[in-house]
């Protein structure tokens, strides 16, 4: 199902104008809001505690208007590919970030590039591939091959190394060794024990401790980055870029990656601050406290 809806989005983002795409992209969202209950409660419980002094009203607004901006996020991921180099490094405003990354990666040891689900992460990643920046992108396989084939396929068209999350192991460490930027997705709560336990917009969440522990394993430095939306009807996004993440050890491991992730956390915290309706998590992501319809 997952690969015919797919190709049917693929068929009409490349034939119709970006305009109408948006446009059918807005509609998919809000009916998607009103017609999935459990993603909408998911969705309204996470920017509950995002905005803990909004409105319930303006917290449904965001929500909603997240589901259409991931939506439109679609559009622009199947056209993407279709994107020259020199069209991808127009559609991004760097904002200072590529330059900072190239000067990171001058020093050997490669960088982890921690991101969230948010703005237009694909266009970010390509334009940084089109500017000549050797990135490697860690990524989950979808249970439909074909879908994954077409997925990754889009990603490698715009100049992405695809690892496959499942099977990456010695790829990531050998791929920071080699200088190179990688670039992972670290919004996915986990269950405790699994992770490791950070605050995050004021409550404890377990997500994945792999960026801080592969920093602290090679020394390379940790970046945290977000690329937002800057207009309703094309593809366009400003970078948001901290450098400012070294990994220190004390000889305490398990203290060591808690300070960085939380480090992480916090920056990506005002990433989404000022967008919030470009971030997309569509799942609670703090499922231990009470949702709130």
């Amino acid at each position: 199902m997952q690969y015919h809806a797919w190709r049917l989005v693929t068929a009409l983002a490349e034939r119709l104008p970006l305009r109408v795409s948006y446009a059918i992209a807005s509609a998919a969202g809000s009916i998607a809001f009103y017609g999935w209950p459990r993603g909408r409660r998911a969705t309204v419980a996470n920017f509950a505690r995002v905005l803990p002094n909004a409105s319930r009203a303006r917290v449904r607004r965001v929500a909603r208007r997240s589901l259409v901006n991931y939506c439109k996020y679609l559009v622009d991921f199947v056209r993407f590919p279709g994107m020259s180099p020199a069209e991808l490094a127009a559609s991004v405003d760097s904002n200072g970030a590529y330059e900072g990354l190239a000067a990171t990666l001058d020093r050997g040891q490669g960088a982890v590039i921690a991101s969230m689900h948010f703005g237009n992460w694909d266009l970010g990643a390509g334009c940084a591939a089109a500017r000549g920046l050797p990135l490697s992108a860690v990524v989950e396989t979808f249970p439909d091959l074909r879908l994954d084939a077409m997925v990754s396929g889009a990603r490698e068209a715009a100049g992405m190394q695809v690892l496959k999350m499942e099977r990456a192991g010695p790829s990531i460490a050998r791929a920071l060794k080699n200088g190179r930027a990688l670039a992972l997705l670290i919004d996915r709560p986990m269950v405790e024990g699994s992770g490791v336990e950070v605050t995050f917009f004021g409550e404890s969440v377990t997500l994945p401790a792999g960026p801080a522990r592969l920093a602290l394993m090679t020394g390379a430095p940790v970046v945290a980055v977000g690329f937002a939306r800057t207009t309703r009807n094309a593809a366009a996004v400003k970078t948001f870029a901290s450098f400012g993440f070294a990994p220190e050890p004390s000889g305490d491991r398990a203290t060591d990656v808690r300070a960085l992730m939380q480090a992480i956390m916090h920056e990506q915290e005002k990433i989404i601050r000022r967008s919030p309706e470009q971030w997309y998590m569509f799942r609670e992501m703090w499922p231990a406290a009470e949702s709130k319809q």
